[in-house]
């Protein structure tokens, strides 16, 4: 949606913030690579996969992390290339 108004009307205390969770359930992502047990040549990073955490850091690690082994092994057969 577009041009859509929402009014805030405050916070969570601290540390009672989550970040999404849900998504593709880990135990369908081969972690070496980040490549999808479900289906091949689809690379997969951060809270697209059930992960969730308290602010703080720990998501945006996650992130980081994921994203960089899914790019740098996206392609490495040449299939995508």
């Amino acid at each position: 949606m577009r041009d859509d108004r929402y009014l805030i009307a405050g916070k969570g205390v601290f540390k009672e913030e989550f970040v999404t969770c849900g998504g593709i359930p880990l135990a369908e992502v081969d972690f070496r690579t980040m490549e999808s047990k479900q289906q091949p040549g689809l690379f997969l990073a951060g809270e697209v996969m059930d992960i969730d955490g308290i602010t703080g850091g720990f998501n945006f690690q996650a992130a980081w992390t994921t994203g960089w082994l899914a790019g740098t092994h996206v392609g490495q057969d040449g299939s995508l290339i």
